[in-house]
């Protein structure tokens, strides 16, 4: 276990220092990955998903379509011991003149590694360790008119990189969503504006040794339309991502400078999901065509799942949820499983 963790960070090393384009080799990649077993299958394509659960994460403005209170929780099975977990809720509501809609999303998302055998330069155990990543959503949205919605979001960013070495920061969302029809929304999402990473590490090397690494977020513009089908048939999604990269510098021991030019990559999703009956839904999509990319069938993020549900009153309603995705560059899946709780 300890060296196939060991083979897995060298790789991940090399690929983020030779491989800047590659939208895992910023800072935040856990955040980039999507949100629960309904996103990770549908190619995370629900920037504009106004029919179906909403989740703030993906779009702040959707809220106010969640008529329903949703309560999702959910549990990621992945390889070489690392984490991710979610917690979601999202409910419309109507302000106190009785007339305008507004919606309310939070959300957590939480991801890690543990079991890290850590050694000193002389190979000695230094115990076992373990790195997190928190990001926390409040996000509000406010229907302007009949046919438009508009949602911001605020972000809490939760990390540690070693013992005395940990990092909060603060970031926000912004969205809008349009009913062209009754059964077609376009949506616009704006993510991650603002976001950066602050590592100092005086605390564990000293004041003279220790230093300020500073690492931006990409920010990520998204937006997609999203089909409602005929007679409650399920919905269809398309979305397109820019990623616009951060400039950053990287120096090496021996003192060598590596800057890297402002970046950006344009990827498309893909996600559908039919309902078998009142029960049943599946659902299926493709994450991460990315279209700078040379090695385009190696980036792509395939995923499919299933949710089950019965209602047991008419204002309560528990569900099921699976979603299996297969990862770049390894052949282990990804796989999520979460609980959904509705109410009125």
């Amino acid at each position: 276990m300890i060296m196939r963790k060991y083979l897995y960070i060298i790789i991940l090393l090399i690929f983020a220092g030779t491989a800047n384009a590659q939208l895992g080799s910023y800072a935040g990649a856990f955040a980039r990955l999507g949100f629960g077993a309904r996103g990770l299958s549908m190619g995370n394509a629900l920037v504009s998903d106004a029919f179906g659960d909403v989740f703030g994460y993906y779009n702040p403005s959707l809220s106010v379509f969640q008529q329903q209170g949703i309560v999702n929780v959910g549990y990621t099975f992945m390889s070489v011991d690392r984490k991710l977990n979610f917690v979601s809720f999202a409910k419309q509501f109507k302000l106190s003149n009785g007339k305008q809609t507004a919606g309310i999303s939070l959300s957590w998302i939480n991801a890690g590694v543990s079991d890290i055998d850590g050694r000193d330069n002389d190979g000695r155990s230094l115990g076992m360790l373990s790195t997190y990543e928190n990001q926390l959503l409040l996000g509000m949205g406010f229907m302007l008119s009949p046919q438009l919605s508009v949602g911001m979001g605020f972000k809490m960013y939760l990390s540690k990189l070693y013992e005395d070495v940990t990092n909060s920061r603060v970031g926000i969302d912004l969205g809008a969503t349009y009913l062209a029809a009754k059964d077609l929304s376009i949506g616009l999402a704006v993510r991650d504006l603002g976001v950066k990473y602050k590592w100092e590490t005086s605390e564990v090397y000293g004041s003279v040794n220790g230093t300020v690494t500073e690492n931006p977020f990409p920010t990520i513009v998204d937006a997609g339309a999203t089909y409602s089908l005929p007679k409650n048939l399920g919905v269809v999604s398309l979305g397109v991502g820019t990623y616009i990269n951060p400039k950053f510098e990287v120096k090496d021991t021996l003192g060598l400078v590596t800057k890297s030019d402002q970046k950006m990559n344009f990827t498309i999703r893909l996600g559908g999901e039919i309902n078998l009956n009142d029960y049943v839904k599946v659902r299926a999509g493709i994450d991460r065509m990315d279209l700078n990319t040379d090695d385009f069938w190696g980036n792509i993020k395939p995923g499919a799942g299933i949710s089950l549900s019965k209602s047991f009153s008419e204002s309560i309603i528990l569900g099921v949820d699976y979603s299996f995705q297969y990862e770049p560059y390894t052949h282990k899946p990804m796989q999520n499983i979460g609980i959904a709780f509705k109410f009125k």
